[in-house]
């Protein structure tokens, strides 16, 4: 005889709950199975992490929120970071940031350099920042990439690569995760290091990372919403990133967390979950939130 699978919403997960538990939640359309630690969301073919679509994305106030979690793949020399970005801030801001959170000069930081994106990396006396040229704080979604081989780095915005990279300060590139001499502390939406600075204004969804260097073809195929060496596929629409392998993928609403609650789960198989700091100060009095605006 088949067994059939109970039913929950994403606000009626149990709360405590056994590993291997299983459930179907009729809101979000996704298998989801407690694996000890967190919940695991599945689709119905058998893939983690991709609903089919696109609901949610994650904003931040501006004044004190981000989100926070342990340092990814922090020996690798080269690597990709993907994400969609919203915002009209004229200021400097931080995308995401990977750092020594006790001392002031360990940070790998992406970042807006006012209206472009920019490369930032702080390591004991050496400070470099590299900033492209296409105008992404317009209030319209923009997807960025940021690319480093270990001696150049590169910056993609919706899907074109920036070219050389104009110089703001510094000389070096190509710096990565693992020329950090320590780090402890991965965020999204602030630079964490000993103290807390550049926060970001606006939305963020869909942030992948990778240790390794996506092609051109690869990078345009994101873009587009297009599994890996797919062709066709439609600008500007978020896809399903499984099929790319990355080492870290937060869905800002759309992973298990479905909308609800201050855990950001990492939807690749590394588990490396994010947690959202400030939710409800600052001048957002909900801090960051869940938004159904989305590209």
């Amino acid at each position: 005889m088949p067994t059939t699978i109970p039913t929950v919403t994403s606000s009626t997960r149990p709360g405590s709950p056994s590993a291997g538990d299983a459930y179907f939640e009729t809101d979000t359309k996704n298998y989801i199975i407690y694996d000890g630690a967190n919940w695991r969301g599945y689709v119905s073919d058998g893939l983690s992490g991709w609903s089919g679509s696109n609901t949610y994305s994650m904003n931040f106030d501006g004044t004190d929120d981000y989100l926070t979690g342990s340092a990814v793949t922090p020996t690798a020399q080269q690597g990709t970071i993907s994400a969609w970005i919203k915002t009209t801030n004229t200021g400097n801001s931080v995308v995401l940031s990977q750092s020594d959170n006790t001392v002031a000069d360990q940070c790998l930081f992406l970042r807006l350099q006012g209206a472009n994106a920019a490369f930032g990396f702080v390591t004991g006396s050496t400070i470099s920042i590299k900033r492209g040229s296409t105008t992404i704080n317009d209030g319209n979604w923009h997807h960025i990439v940021w690319w480093s081989d270990g001696t150049n780095w590169k910056i993609y915005v919706d899907g074109g690569d920036e070219g050389t990279l104009t110089s703001v300060t510094g000389s070096a590139q190509g710096l990565w995760l693992g020329d950090l001499t320590s780090s402890n502390n991965l965020a999204i939406g602030m630079r964490v290091r000993n103290t807390t600075d550049l926060v970001y204004n606006g939305n963020i969804d869909e942030v992948a990372i990778w240790d390794s260097t996506l092609s051109a073809s690869q990078i345009t195929n994101i873009y587009k919403g297009e599994s890996n060496g797919g062709s066709g596929g439609t600008n500007g629409t978020p896809g399903n990133l499984l099929s790319f392998s990355p080492k870290a993928w937060w869905r800002m609403g759309d992973g298990a967390e479905a909308n609800s609650g201050t855990t950001i789960y990492d939807m690749s198989s590394f588990s490396n979950n994010m947690t959202i700091v400030n939710a409800t100060s600052g001048t957002n009095t909900a801090g960051a939130v869940y938004q159904a605006d989305t590209p």
